[in-house]
């Protein structure tokens, strides 16, 4: 299942135009303090996009539409159940909006590496199929809360946000390639995780990335039990503690 979701990935970043050199982070502008990550916005509350969304169309019995909700409950599910404050204290990361993307981006690639796994390959050509089209409804939510998110920062100017986000998602999309081309090797995977939580710092602590990557190999496993058919329709992620996995 590995092999095949790495494949999948690799093809389908071909596609993707991007700078190597962007991908360490430049978080400068984003390394806001967070007094309670929970409180920010996201797309599970009251005015979410998902409801929105819902309110737009209706809960109509066509498969893409449900597809496209499976997405966006699916990201909903990253900042509502995953304990930022665990992972900044653990791996002594700042509380701020640079650090809760850092954690937000790799829960989301890991669900993006199990649902592109649901495609197929036909001679060693990639199939797009539901698992590309979730996939990109996850980054679709993904991008619509940072963006509502950096607007509540304080002292957040609507040019200034604009910028960030472009520069995020450049830094995303390197990310991935790194992430991806780690799935199949520790040393890969723990250099691309010194290099985006840390920015290549020599007084990072190699328990700290060794514990990541260590949380990356159980999280997958755990996601590649999950059925096809609940992945599709009853998605429900059950995240690990960077704590206890």
């Amino acid at each position: 299942m590995y092999r095949r979701a790495l494949f999948a990935q690799v093809l389908w970043r071909q596609g993707l135009k991007t700078n190597i050199n962007h991908y360490k982070p430049c978080m400068n502008q984003l390394s806001v303090r967070l007094t309670n990550v929970k409180e920010q916005s996201t797309v599970a509350m009251d005015e979410s996009y998902v409801k929105k969304f819902m309110n737009a169309v209706g809960w109509m019995d066509k498969s893409r539409t449900r597809l496209k909700l499976t997405g966006y409950f699916l990201y909903e599910c990253v900042p509502d159940k995953v304990c930022y404050e665990e992972w900044f204290e653990k791996l002594e990361l700042p509380d701020t909006f640079a650090s809760w993307f850092l954690v937000t981006e790799l829960h989301v690639w890991i669900l993006m590496v199990r649902y592109m796994a649901e495609d197929i390959t036909e001679k060693k050509k990639y199939i797009k199929g539901d698992g590309h089209f979730v996939r990109n409804c996850i980054i679709e939510a993904l991008w619509a809360d940072v963006a509502n998110r950096i607007k509540l920062l304080e002292g957040a100017n609507p040019s200034l946000a604009k910028k960030q986000v472009s520069e995020l998602s450049e830094q995303f999309q390197a990310a991935l390639v790194a992430y991806d081309e780690g799935l199949s090797d520790d040393k890969v995977m723990a250099a691309a995780i010194w290099r985006r939580f840390y920015s290549l710092s020599e007084d990072t602590k190699a328990e700290n990335v060794e514990r990541i990557v260590h949380f990356i190999r159980h999280q997958v496993s755990v996601l590649d039990k999950i059925p096809s058919e609940n992945l599709k329709w009853k998605p429900d992620i059950p995240w690990l503690s960077i704590v206890n996995h």
